[in-house]
Protein backbone atom coordinates (compact mmCIF):
# COMPACT_ATOMS: atom_id res chain seq x y z
CA UNK A 1 0.00 0.00 0.00
CA UNK A 2 1.22 3.50 -0.70
CA UNK A 3 2.94 5.57 1.91
CA UNK A 4 0.66 7.68 4.10
CA UNK A 5 3.15 8.77 6.73
CA UNK A 6 2.74 12.32 7.92
CA UNK A 7 -1.03 12.14 7.74
CA UNK A 8 -3.74 11.88 10.36
CA UNK A 9 -6.13 9.12 9.30
CA UNK A 10 -9.73 9.00 10.43
CA UNK A 11 -10.02 6.84 13.55
CA UNK A 12 -13.80 6.93 13.96
CA UNK A 13 -15.03 3.38 13.35
CA UNK A 14 -18.48 4.49 12.18
CA UNK A 15 -17.05 6.98 9.68
CA UNK A 16 -14.74 4.30 8.29
CA UNK A 17 -17.56 1.80 7.80
CA UNK A 18 -19.95 4.37 6.35
CA UNK A 19 -17.36 5.25 3.69
CA UNK A 20 -17.14 1.66 2.45
CA UNK A 21 -18.99 -0.03 -0.39
CA UNK A 22 -21.11 -3.17 -0.09
CA UNK A 23 -18.25 -5.25 -1.49
CA UNK A 24 -15.81 -3.84 1.08
CA UNK A 25 -18.18 -4.47 3.97
CA UNK A 26 -19.12 -7.98 2.83
CA UNK A 27 -16.13 -9.83 4.39
CA UNK A 28 -16.78 -8.15 7.76
CA UNK A 29 -20.49 -8.91 7.68
CA UNK A 30 -19.84 -12.53 6.65
CA UNK A 31 -17.60 -13.28 9.64
CA UNK A 32 -19.95 -11.52 12.06
CA UNK A 33 -22.87 -13.59 10.77
CA UNK A 34 -20.90 -16.83 11.08
CA UNK A 35 -19.51 -16.33 14.59
CA UNK A 36 -21.84 -17.74 17.28
CA UNK A 37 -21.30 -14.88 19.72
CA UNK A 38 -22.35 -12.16 17.27
CA UNK A 39 -25.90 -10.82 17.42
CA UNK A 40 -25.77 -8.93 14.12
CA UNK A 41 -27.79 -11.57 12.32
CA UNK A 42 -30.80 -10.98 14.60
CA UNK A 43 -30.59 -7.21 14.27
CA UNK A 44 -33.70 -5.70 12.69
CA UNK A 45 -31.72 -3.48 10.29
CA UNK A 46 -29.70 -6.48 9.12
CA UNK A 47 -32.81 -8.56 8.52
CA UNK A 48 -34.46 -5.73 6.58
CA UNK A 49 -31.57 -4.60 4.37
CA UNK A 50 -29.12 -7.52 3.93
CA UNK A 51 -27.15 -7.75 1.61
CA UNK A 52 -27.25 -3.95 1.20
CA UNK A 53 -24.63 -3.58 3.92
CA UNK A 54 -24.13 0.17 3.63
CA UNK A 55 -27.68 0.66 4.95
CA UNK A 56 -26.80 -0.88 8.30
CA UNK A 57 -23.12 0.13 8.59
CA UNK A 58 -23.78 1.68 12.02
CA UNK A 59 -25.09 -1.63 13.31
CA UNK A 60 -21.95 -3.34 12.02
CA UNK A 61 -19.94 -0.79 14.00
CA UNK A 62 -22.04 -1.48 17.10
CA UNK A 63 -21.25 -5.18 16.82
CA UNK A 64 -17.51 -4.61 16.39
CA UNK A 65 -17.55 -2.42 19.49
CA UNK A 66 -19.47 -5.12 21.39
CA UNK A 67 -16.85 -7.72 20.49
CA UNK A 68 -14.04 -5.33 21.46
CA UNK A 69 -15.58 -4.77 24.91
CA UNK A 70 -15.74 -8.52 25.46
CA UNK A 71 -12.22 -9.13 24.14
CA UNK A 72 -10.61 -6.29 26.07
CA UNK A 73 -12.51 -7.21 29.24
CA UNK A 74 -14.04 -3.77 29.52
CA UNK A 75 -16.93 -3.64 31.97
CA UNK A 76 -17.48 0.12 32.09
CA UNK A 77 -19.69 0.05 28.96
CA UNK A 78 -17.64 2.80 27.28
CA UNK A 79 -16.56 2.29 23.71
CA UNK A 80 -12.79 1.82 23.47
CA UNK A 81 -10.91 4.19 21.20
CA UNK A 82 -9.48 2.96 17.93
CA UNK A 83 -6.02 3.15 19.50
CA UNK A 84 -7.20 1.03 22.46
CA UNK A 85 -8.42 -1.66 20.09
CA UNK A 86 -5.30 -1.85 17.93
CA UNK A 87 -2.83 -1.71 20.82
CA UNK A 88 -4.92 -4.19 22.82
CA UNK A 89 -4.86 -6.69 19.97
CA UNK A 90 -1.10 -6.27 19.48
CA UNK A 91 -0.46 -6.77 23.18
CA UNK A 92 -2.62 -9.85 23.51
CA UNK A 93 -1.12 -11.58 20.48
CA UNK A 94 2.40 -10.86 21.67
CA UNK A 95 3.47 -8.03 19.39
CA UNK A 96 5.43 -5.49 21.46
CA UNK A 97 3.83 -2.10 21.99
CA UNK A 98 6.93 -0.18 20.96
CA UNK A 99 5.36 2.40 18.67
CA UNK A 100 3.67 5.69 19.45
CA UNK A 101 1.07 5.84 16.70
CA UNK A 102 -1.80 3.65 15.59
CA UNK A 103 -0.68 3.79 11.94
CA UNK A 104 2.45 1.91 12.95
CA UNK A 105 0.49 -0.70 14.86
CA UNK A 106 -1.75 -1.30 11.86
CA UNK A 107 1.25 -1.83 9.61
CA UNK A 108 2.72 -4.32 12.10
CA UNK A 109 -0.54 -6.29 12.31
CA UNK A 110 -1.11 -6.41 8.56
CA UNK A 111 2.54 -7.25 7.82
CA UNK A 112 2.91 -9.87 10.53
CA UNK A 113 0.00 -11.98 9.31
CA UNK A 114 0.24 -11.33 5.56
CA UNK A 115 2.07 -13.81 3.35
CA UNK A 116 3.65 -10.92 1.46
CA UNK A 117 3.77 -7.13 1.74
CA UNK A 118 0.47 -5.59 0.63
CA UNK A 119 2.23 -3.07 -1.59
CA UNK A 120 3.78 -5.89 -3.63
CA UNK A 121 0.35 -6.73 -5.06
CA UNK A 122 -1.92 -4.73 -7.37
CA UNK A 123 -4.76 -3.07 -5.45
CA UNK A 124 -7.28 -5.45 -7.07
CA UNK A 125 -5.55 -8.48 -5.48
CA UNK A 126 -5.00 -7.17 -1.97
CA UNK A 127 -8.34 -8.19 -0.50
CA UNK A 128 -7.42 -11.86 -0.92
CA UNK A 129 -4.19 -11.29 0.99
CA UNK A 130 -6.04 -9.41 3.75
CA UNK A 131 -8.58 -12.26 4.04
CA UNK A 132 -5.71 -14.73 4.51
CA UNK A 133 -4.08 -12.44 7.07
CA UNK A 134 -7.37 -12.14 8.96
CA UNK A 135 -7.64 -15.91 9.20
CA UNK A 136 -4.05 -16.12 10.47
CA UNK A 137 -4.67 -13.42 13.08
CA UNK A 138 -7.85 -15.17 14.20
CA UNK A 139 -5.96 -18.46 14.53
CA UNK A 140 -3.24 -16.77 16.57
CA UNK A 141 -5.87 -15.30 18.86
CA UNK A 142 -7.55 -18.70 19.25
CA UNK A 143 -4.33 -20.32 20.40
CA UNK A 144 -3.30 -17.65 22.90
CA UNK A 145 -6.37 -16.01 24.38
CA UNK A 146 -9.20 -17.09 26.60
CA UNK A 147 -12.12 -14.91 25.51
CA UNK A 148 -14.28 -16.32 22.71
CA UNK A 149 -14.53 -12.77 21.35
CA UNK A 150 -10.85 -12.53 20.43
CA UNK A 151 -10.80 -14.70 17.26
CA UNK A 152 -13.69 -12.92 15.48
CA UNK A 153 -12.54 -9.54 16.75
CA UNK A 154 -9.00 -10.13 15.45
CA UNK A 155 -10.42 -11.24 12.07
CA UNK A 156 -12.68 -8.23 11.75
CA UNK A 157 -10.17 -5.69 13.02
CA UNK A 158 -7.57 -6.57 10.39
CA UNK A 159 -10.24 -5.95 7.77
CA UNK A 160 -11.04 -2.56 9.30
CA UNK A 161 -7.35 -1.63 9.53
CA UNK A 162 -6.90 -2.41 5.84
CA UNK A 163 -10.01 -0.46 4.83
CA UNK A 164 -8.99 2.53 6.93
CA UNK A 165 -5.74 2.85 5.01
CA UNK A 166 -7.28 1.99 1.64
CA UNK A 167 -9.94 4.70 1.97
CA UNK A 168 -7.31 7.31 2.84
CA UNK A 169 -5.05 6.33 -0.07
CA UNK A 170 -7.94 6.50 -2.54
CA UNK A 171 -9.01 9.92 -1.25
CA UNK A 172 -12.38 8.65 -0.05
CA UNK A 173 -11.91 9.78 3.54
CA UNK A 174 -10.77 13.07 4.99
CA UNK A 175 -7.04 13.10 5.72
CA UNK A 176 -5.53 15.92 7.76
CA UNK A 177 -1.92 16.55 6.69
CA UNK A 178 0.51 17.18 9.50
CA UNK A 179 3.22 19.78 9.45
CA UNK A 180 6.36 18.19 7.99
CA UNK A 181 8.63 21.21 7.82
CA UNK A 182 12.31 20.37 8.05
CA UNK A 183 14.23 22.72 10.27
CA UNK A 184 16.55 24.95 8.33
CA UNK A 185 15.20 23.86 4.95
CA UNK A 186 11.62 24.93 4.48
CA UNK A 187 10.30 28.04 6.18
CA UNK A 188 7.89 28.99 3.40
CA UNK A 189 4.65 30.58 4.59
CA UNK A 190 1.32 28.92 4.06
CA UNK A 191 -0.54 29.70 0.87
CA UNK A 192 -2.37 33.00 1.07
CA UNK A 193 -6.06 32.92 0.19
CA UNK A 194 -7.50 35.63 -2.03
CA UNK A 195 -8.85 38.20 0.38
CA UNK A 196 -8.55 41.81 1.49
CA UNK A 197 -4.81 41.87 0.73
CA UNK A 198 -5.05 40.07 -2.60
CA UNK A 199 -5.65 41.19 -6.13
CA UNK A 200 -7.14 38.78 -8.68
CA UNK A 201 -7.16 39.52 -12.39
CA UNK A 202 -10.21 37.90 -14.01
CA UNK A 203 -11.89 37.66 -17.36
CA UNK A 204 -15.36 39.17 -17.69
CA UNK A 205 -16.90 35.78 -17.00
CA UNK A 206 -15.05 35.50 -13.70
CA UNK A 207 -12.24 33.19 -14.81
CA UNK A 208 -9.13 33.92 -12.72
CA UNK A 209 -5.94 34.30 -14.74
CA UNK A 210 -3.52 35.95 -12.35
CA UNK A 211 -3.48 36.73 -8.62
CA UNK A 212 -1.15 38.69 -6.38
CA UNK A 213 -1.20 38.63 -2.61
CA UNK A 214 0.86 40.41 0.00
CA UNK A 215 2.76 38.25 2.46
CA UNK A 216 4.14 38.86 5.92
CA UNK A 217 7.88 38.77 6.41
CA UNK A 218 8.62 35.56 4.51
CA UNK A 219 11.91 34.54 6.11
CA UNK A 220 15.40 34.39 4.69
CA UNK A 221 15.68 30.93 3.14
CA UNK A 222 15.16 29.74 -0.38
CA UNK A 223 15.53 33.03 -2.24
CA UNK A 224 17.24 33.11 -5.65
CA UNK A 225 18.92 36.30 -6.75
CA UNK A 226 19.23 37.79 -10.25
CA UNK A 227 21.93 35.36 -11.35
CA UNK A 228 19.57 32.35 -11.17
CA UNK A 229 16.20 33.93 -11.88
CA UNK A 230 16.68 36.74 -14.37
CA UNK A 231 14.01 35.59 -16.82
CA UNK A 232 11.34 35.26 -14.12
CA UNK A 233 12.25 38.61 -12.57
CA UNK A 234 12.25 40.37 -15.95
CA UNK A 235 8.76 39.03 -16.65
CA UNK A 236 7.44 39.88 -13.20
CA UNK A 237 8.77 43.42 -12.74
CA UNK A 238 6.59 45.18 -15.37
CA UNK A 239 3.52 43.29 -14.20
CA UNK A 240 4.10 44.30 -10.59
CA UNK A 241 4.64 47.91 -11.64
CA UNK A 242 1.50 47.93 -13.78
CA UNK A 243 -0.63 46.49 -10.98
CA UNK A 244 0.52 49.09 -8.44
CA UNK A 245 -2.28 51.62 -9.10
CA UNK A 246 -4.87 49.05 -8.05
CA UNK A 247 -3.47 48.49 -4.58
CA UNK A 248 -2.68 51.00 -1.89
CA UNK A 249 0.89 51.82 -1.03
CA UNK A 250 0.39 50.23 2.40
CA UNK A 251 -0.49 46.91 0.81
CA UNK A 252 2.10 46.30 -1.88
CA UNK A 253 5.31 47.45 -3.53
CA UNK A 254 6.81 49.33 -0.65
CA UNK A 255 10.35 48.69 0.51
CA UNK A 256 10.93 45.17 1.81
CA UNK A 257 7.49 43.81 0.83
CA UNK A 258 6.93 40.21 -0.18
CA UNK A 259 4.39 39.32 -2.86
CA UNK A 260 3.03 35.97 -4.03
CA UNK A 261 2.20 35.72 -7.73
CA UNK A 262 0.00 32.80 -8.80
CA UNK A 263 -1.01 31.66 -12.28
CA UNK A 264 -3.83 29.09 -12.32
CA UNK A 265 -3.97 26.39 -15.01
CA UNK A 266 -4.84 27.84 -18.41
CA UNK A 267 -5.16 31.58 -18.21
CA UNK A 268 -6.04 33.49 -21.36
CA UNK A 269 -8.00 36.72 -21.50
CA UNK A 270 -11.10 37.20 -23.59
CA UNK A 271 -10.87 39.47 -26.61
CA UNK A 272 -13.75 41.94 -26.78
CA UNK A 273 -14.88 42.62 -30.36
CA UNK A 274 -16.94 45.55 -29.08
CA UNK A 275 -14.05 47.24 -27.30
CA UNK A 276 -11.34 46.05 -29.67
CA UNK A 277 -8.95 44.84 -26.98
CA UNK A 278 -8.45 42.15 -24.36
CA UNK A 279 -10.46 42.73 -21.22
CA UNK A 280 -9.92 41.87 -17.61
CA UNK A 281 -11.17 42.68 -14.12
CA UNK A 282 -9.06 43.25 -11.03
CA UNK A 283 -10.59 42.05 -7.78
CA UNK A 284 -8.76 43.73 -4.95
CA UNK A 285 -9.30 45.54 -1.70
CA UNK A 286 -11.60 48.01 -3.46
CA UNK A 287 -13.78 45.33 -4.98
CA UNK A 288 -14.09 44.79 -8.73
CA UNK A 289 -12.24 47.34 -10.84
CA UNK A 290 -12.10 47.29 -14.63
CA UNK A 291 -8.51 47.53 -15.74
CA UNK A 292 -7.50 50.30 -18.10
CA UNK A 293 -7.48 48.84 -21.66
CA UNK A 294 -3.83 49.73 -22.22
CA UNK A 295 -2.80 48.23 -18.90
CA UNK A 296 -4.88 45.13 -19.58
CA UNK A 297 -3.16 44.48 -22.90
CA UNK A 298 0.35 45.07 -21.58
CA UNK A 299 -0.26 43.40 -18.26
CA UNK A 300 -2.14 40.20 -19.00
CA UNK A 301 -2.42 39.57 -22.69
CA UNK A 302 -2.07 35.89 -23.65
CA UNK A 303 1.49 36.51 -24.92
CA UNK A 304 2.54 38.13 -21.64
CA UNK A 305 0.90 35.38 -19.61
CA UNK A 306 2.67 32.71 -21.62
CA UNK A 307 6.00 34.45 -21.13
CA UNK A 308 5.38 34.73 -17.41
CA UNK A 309 4.19 31.14 -17.13
CA UNK A 310 7.27 29.93 -18.98
CA UNK A 311 9.60 31.94 -16.75
CA UNK A 312 7.87 30.74 -13.59
CA UNK A 313 7.89 27.12 -14.77
CA UNK A 314 11.59 27.33 -15.58
CA UNK A 315 12.27 28.79 -12.16
CA UNK A 316 10.33 25.94 -10.54
CA UNK A 317 12.21 23.33 -12.56
CA UNK A 318 15.55 24.91 -11.67
CA UNK A 319 14.78 24.96 -7.96
CA UNK A 320 13.47 21.37 -8.08
CA UNK A 321 16.65 20.18 -9.81
CA UNK A 322 18.92 22.06 -7.40
CA UNK A 323 17.00 20.73 -4.41
CA UNK A 324 17.19 17.19 -5.73
CA UNK A 325 20.93 17.47 -6.40
CA UNK A 326 21.52 18.87 -2.91
CA UNK A 327 19.57 15.98 -1.36
CA UNK A 328 21.50 13.40 -3.40
CA UNK A 329 24.82 14.92 -2.34
CA UNK A 330 23.74 15.02 1.31
CA UNK A 331 22.46 11.44 1.23
CA UNK A 332 25.71 10.13 -0.24
CA UNK A 333 27.33 10.71 3.14
CA UNK A 334 25.22 7.88 4.56
CA UNK A 335 25.82 5.38 1.76
CA UNK A 336 28.13 2.47 2.51
CA UNK A 337 31.75 3.17 1.61
CA UNK A 338 32.57 -0.51 1.07
CA UNK A 339 33.66 -0.94 -2.57
CA UNK A 340 31.65 2.15 -3.50
CA UNK A 341 34.34 4.69 -4.34
CA UNK A 342 33.82 4.48 -8.11
CA UNK A 343 30.04 4.71 -7.77
CA UNK A 344 30.39 7.62 -5.43
CA UNK A 345 32.66 9.45 -7.87
CA UNK A 346 30.19 8.91 -10.73
CA UNK A 347 27.30 10.27 -8.67
CA UNK A 348 29.33 13.14 -7.27
CA UNK A 349 30.65 14.08 -10.69
CA UNK A 350 27.17 14.04 -12.24
CA UNK A 351 25.75 16.13 -9.41
CA UNK A 352 28.52 18.69 -9.71
CA UNK A 353 28.14 19.00 -13.48
CA UNK A 354 24.32 19.11 -13.54
CA UNK A 355 24.33 21.82 -10.90
CA UNK A 356 26.93 23.80 -12.81
CA UNK A 357 24.91 23.89 -16.05
CA UNK A 358 21.31 23.80 -14.76
CA UNK A 359 20.77 27.56 -14.61
CA UNK A 360 22.21 28.25 -18.05
CA UNK A 361 20.36 25.37 -19.72
CA UNK A 362 16.96 26.23 -18.24
CA UNK A 363 17.32 29.89 -19.19
CA UNK A 364 17.96 29.10 -22.83
CA UNK A 365 21.73 28.68 -23.25
CA UNK A 366 21.48 25.39 -25.11
CA UNK A 367 25.10 24.69 -26.01
CA UNK A 368 25.71 21.44 -27.90
CA UNK A 369 28.82 20.65 -25.84
CA UNK A 370 26.70 20.70 -22.70
CA UNK A 371 24.21 18.30 -24.28
CA UNK A 372 27.05 15.87 -25.05
CA UNK A 373 28.22 16.03 -21.42
CA UNK A 374 24.69 15.41 -20.13
CA UNK A 375 24.54 12.31 -22.34
CA UNK A 376 27.97 11.13 -21.14
CA UNK A 377 26.88 11.33 -17.52
CA UNK A 378 23.72 9.39 -18.38
CA UNK A 379 25.84 6.51 -19.71
CA UNK A 380 27.90 6.45 -16.51
CA UNK A 381 24.85 6.55 -14.28
CA UNK A 382 23.19 3.68 -16.15
CA UNK A 383 26.35 1.62 -15.65
CA UNK A 384 26.24 2.26 -11.89
CA UNK A 385 22.52 1.45 -11.83
CA UNK A 386 23.06 -1.95 -13.51
CA UNK A 387 25.85 -2.84 -11.09
CA UNK A 388 23.58 -2.02 -8.18
CA UNK A 389 20.82 -4.25 -9.52
CA UNK A 390 23.23 -7.19 -9.61
CA UNK A 391 24.60 -6.40 -6.15
CA UNK A 392 21.09 -6.25 -4.68
CA UNK A 393 20.25 -9.63 -6.18
CA UNK A 394 23.46 -11.06 -4.74
CA UNK A 395 22.63 -9.63 -1.31
CA UNK A 396 19.15 -11.20 -1.44
CA UNK A 397 20.88 -14.53 -2.10
CA UNK A 398 23.08 -13.86 0.95
CA UNK A 399 19.95 -13.26 3.04
CA UNK A 400 18.50 -16.51 1.74
CA UNK A 401 21.65 -18.39 2.77
CA UNK A 402 21.34 -17.43 6.45
CA UNK A 403 20.59 -20.61 8.40
CA UNK A 404 18.82 -20.83 11.74
CA UNK A 405 20.29 -24.23 12.65
CA UNK A 406 22.82 -23.97 15.44
CA UNK A 407 22.09 -20.29 16.14
CA UNK A 408 20.30 -18.82 19.08
CA UNK A 409 17.22 -16.81 18.16
CA UNK A 410 18.90 -13.53 19.10
CA UNK A 411 21.94 -14.14 16.86
CA UNK A 412 19.69 -15.34 14.03
CA UNK A 413 17.60 -12.17 14.16
CA UNK A 414 20.74 -10.04 14.33
CA UNK A 415 22.17 -11.73 11.23
CA UNK A 416 18.96 -10.97 9.31
CA UNK A 417 19.03 -7.36 10.54
CA UNK A 418 22.60 -6.96 9.27
CA UNK A 419 21.61 -8.32 5.86
CA UNK A 420 18.62 -5.94 5.83
CA UNK A 421 20.88 -2.98 6.64
CA UNK A 422 23.09 -3.73 3.64
CA UNK A 423 20.03 -4.02 1.38
CA UNK A 424 18.73 -0.71 2.71
CA UNK A 425 21.96 1.05 1.78
CA UNK A 426 21.97 -0.52 -1.67
CA UNK A 427 18.39 0.56 -2.32
CA UNK A 428 19.22 4.06 -1.11
CA UNK A 429 22.14 4.25 -3.53
CA UNK A 430 20.04 2.89 -6.41
CA UNK A 431 17.34 5.49 -5.82
CA UNK A 432 19.97 8.24 -5.63
CA UNK A 433 21.37 7.07 -8.96
CA UNK A 434 17.92 7.14 -10.58
CA UNK A 435 17.27 10.60 -9.13
CA UNK A 436 20.49 11.81 -10.74
CA UNK A 437 19.37 10.30 -14.07
CA UNK A 438 16.03 12.12 -13.65
CA UNK A 439 17.86 15.43 -13.17
CA UNK A 440 19.76 14.80 -16.40
CA UNK A 441 16.48 14.08 -18.18
CA UNK A 442 14.99 17.33 -16.90
CA UNK A 443 17.93 19.21 -18.41
CA UNK A 444 17.62 17.24 -21.64
CA UNK A 445 13.98 18.36 -21.94
CA UNK A 446 15.14 21.98 -22.22
CA UNK A 447 16.64 21.16 -25.62
CA UNK A 448 14.19 21.29 -28.54
CA UNK A 449 13.45 18.24 -30.67
CA UNK A 450 14.89 14.78 -29.97
CA UNK A 451 11.40 13.65 -28.97
CA UNK A 452 12.03 9.97 -29.66
CA UNK A 453 15.18 10.04 -27.53
CA UNK A 454 13.43 11.85 -24.71
CA UNK A 455 10.57 9.36 -24.78
CA UNK A 456 12.98 6.42 -24.70
CA UNK A 457 14.89 7.99 -21.79
CA UNK A 458 11.69 8.58 -19.84
CA UNK A 459 10.57 4.99 -20.39
CA UNK A 460 13.95 3.62 -19.33
CA UNK A 461 14.05 5.62 -16.09
CA UNK A 462 10.46 4.57 -15.34
CA UNK A 463 11.42 0.96 -16.02
CA UNK A 464 14.34 1.26 -13.60
CA UNK A 465 12.01 2.57 -10.90
CA UNK A 466 9.77 -0.42 -11.60
CA UNK A 467 12.62 -2.84 -10.84
CA UNK A 468 13.04 -1.38 -7.36
CA UNK A 469 9.34 -0.72 -6.69
CA UNK A 470 7.33 -2.87 -4.24
CA UNK A 471 5.76 -4.64 -7.24
CA UNK A 472 9.13 -5.16 -8.97
CA UNK A 473 10.59 -8.64 -9.26
CA UNK A 474 13.68 -7.79 -7.19
CA UNK A 475 11.76 -6.29 -4.27
CA UNK A 476 9.15 -9.06 -4.27
CA UNK A 477 11.98 -11.58 -4.14
CA UNK A 478 13.49 -9.79 -1.13
CA UNK A 479 10.13 -9.79 0.65
CA UNK A 480 9.56 -13.49 -0.04
CA UNK A 481 13.00 -14.47 1.22
CA UNK A 482 12.58 -12.43 4.42
CA UNK A 483 9.20 -14.00 5.19
CA UNK A 484 10.66 -17.43 4.57
CA UNK A 485 13.45 -16.69 7.04
CA UNK A 486 11.10 -15.59 9.84
CA UNK A 487 8.74 -18.56 9.68
CA UNK A 488 8.54 -20.02 13.16
CA UNK A 489 10.00 -16.92 14.82
CA UNK A 490 8.21 -15.15 17.65
CA UNK A 491 5.71 -12.41 16.85
CA UNK A 492 8.11 -9.99 18.51
CA UNK A 493 10.93 -10.96 16.12
CA UNK A 494 8.59 -10.89 13.12
CA UNK A 495 7.33 -7.43 14.05
CA UNK A 496 10.89 -6.14 14.47
CA UNK A 497 12.12 -7.38 11.09
CA UNK A 498 8.97 -6.60 9.11
CA UNK A 499 8.80 -3.07 10.53
CA UNK A 500 12.32 -2.51 9.20
CA UNK A 501 11.27 -3.82 5.80
CA UNK A 502 8.15 -1.65 5.76
CA UNK A 503 10.28 1.45 6.36
CA UNK A 504 12.24 0.55 3.21
CA UNK A 505 9.01 0.07 1.24
CA UNK A 506 7.81 3.49 2.41
CA UNK A 507 11.07 5.10 1.31
CA UNK A 508 10.87 3.44 -2.11
CA UNK A 509 7.31 4.66 -2.68
CA UNK A 510 7.96 8.23 -1.51
CA UNK A 511 11.16 8.59 -3.56
CA UNK A 512 9.63 6.97 -6.65
CA UNK A 513 6.60 9.26 -6.54
CA UNK A 514 8.83 12.35 -6.29
CA UNK A 515 11.03 11.18 -9.18
CA UNK A 516 8.04 10.40 -11.41
CA UNK A 517 6.48 13.78 -10.70
CA UNK A 518 9.68 15.55 -11.71
CA UNK A 519 9.87 13.49 -14.89
CA UNK A 520 6.30 14.32 -15.86
CA UNK A 521 6.71 18.03 -15.08
CA UNK A 522 9.92 18.24 -17.11
CA UNK A 523 8.25 17.38 -20.40
CA UNK A 524 5.13 19.48 -19.88
CA UNK A 525 4.77 22.78 -21.73
CA UNK A 526 3.91 25.74 -19.44
CA UNK A 527 0.67 26.29 -21.37
CA UNK A 528 -0.35 22.71 -20.57
CA UNK A 529 0.19 22.92 -16.84
CA UNK A 530 -2.44 21.18 -14.72
CA UNK A 531 -1.70 22.91 -11.42
CA UNK A 532 -1.26 26.54 -10.36
CA UNK A 533 2.26 28.00 -10.41
CA UNK A 534 3.18 30.32 -7.55
CA UNK A 535 6.29 32.40 -6.98
CA UNK A 536 7.16 34.55 -3.98
CA UNK A 537 8.76 37.86 -4.92
CA UNK A 538 10.96 39.98 -2.68
CA UNK A 539 10.50 43.68 -3.50
CA UNK A 540 12.75 46.64 -2.88
CA UNK A 541 12.01 50.17 -4.08
CA UNK A 542 9.33 48.81 -6.40
CA UNK A 543 11.65 46.28 -8.07
CA UNK A 544 11.84 42.51 -7.80
CA UNK A 545 15.22 41.63 -6.31
CA UNK A 546 14.75 37.92 -5.54
CA UNK A 547 12.25 35.13 -6.14
CA UNK A 548 11.51 31.62 -4.95
CA UNK A 549 8.86 29.07 -5.82
CA UNK A 550 6.04 28.84 -3.29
Amino acid sequence: MSDIRGTELCSDLYDILESCTNDELAPIVDILVKTPISVLKINRAFERHHPDHVRYADQVGDEIYRLSLMALGRSDGKRPSYEDMVTGLCKQIGIPAALNDINGYEVILLNTFSKQHLSSLPSTDRQRLVDEASVAASTAATGRLSSDAWPPFAWVFLQVAYLRRKLAEEGRMYVDSRETTKAGVNDLPALVDDGADALVVQTEDGHSILSLATLPDAGTRGWCGPENSRKAMNALTPILKAIQPYLSAEQMLKGGDYVRVTLPPGGALSFSEKLGHFVGVAKGHKGLVRLDPISAVSLVSPAVLLTLASAMAEQKKLEDIEKSLDEIKSSLKDVSKFQQNERRSVLTGSIRYFRQVAASVLTGELVSEVLHEIERHEVELVRVQEHLIEDIRAQIATLHAIKKDGWGSGKYVKAIQEAQAILDRMYDEALLCIRARACGYQLLCAYPGREAGKRARLEDISRALGIFSPTGETTISMDQVLREKIQGSSYEAKALLLTKENALFDTIMVESAAILKGLMDAGRDPSERIAPISIDVKMQDGLAIAVRTA
